[in-house]
């Protein structure tokens, strides 16, 4: 497992800290959990963006096995 160093002022500890403390998660699961949760939050987004302009474009039904080979490469 890797060792990311991350420099943040006092409020900013103290509120992460209190907030971890609150959900009763470590600090380090805590940040790993909203650094996962952001990166795929932002796959969607574009993901959905991505779609939403192909079916603009081509409006037409996609079969479950292309939807499928496609969100493959995000997984």
């Amino acid at each position: 497992m890797a060792t990311i160093s991350v420099y943040i002022d006092g409020r900013d500890e103290r509120m992460i800290k209190n907030y971890a403390k609150s959900k009763n998660l470590s600090v380090s699961a805590f940040l790993r959990s909203a650094a996962v949760e952001k990166i795929e939050d932002e796959i969607d987004r574009e993901l959905c963006e991505k779609a939403e302009r192909e079916f603009k474009d081509n409006p037409q039904d996609v079969s479950l096995d292309a939807l499928e080979k496609e969100m493959s490469s995000y997984c």
